[in-house]
């Protein structure tokens, strides 16, 4: 069990990193590849947090699911950033 959680944190903070990293070079369609990448990446951080939370394997508070999530959240929070900075333009 340990070994597999392991394997899923790591996968975690890899597509995590994908994803930001996709969204900061400036690549065309760099954000439309991010986004189902994101939520691949949020998906896999979800299952590390619940296995890790239901069999109190960690007991740090930045586990590689966290980590993993933040990174995975970069598209969304940027699309919102960039919502936000066209609202107050207009």
């Amino acid at each position: 069990m340990n070994k597999k959680i392991k394997i899923l944190g790591i996968v975690s903070i890899i597509v995590g990193s994908i994803t930001a990293l996709l969204c900061i070079l400036p690549i065309a369609r760099g954000l439309f590849i991010a986004l189902p990448l994101g939520f691949t990446g949020m998906v896999c951080s979800g299952i590390y947090v619940f296995i890790d939370t239901k069999n109190q394997i960690g007991s740090k508070k930045f586990t590689p699911g966290i980590i993993g999530m933040l990174l995975s959240s970069a598209p969304v929070l940027l699309i919102i950033a960039f919502t936000i900075i066209n609202y107050f333009k207009h």
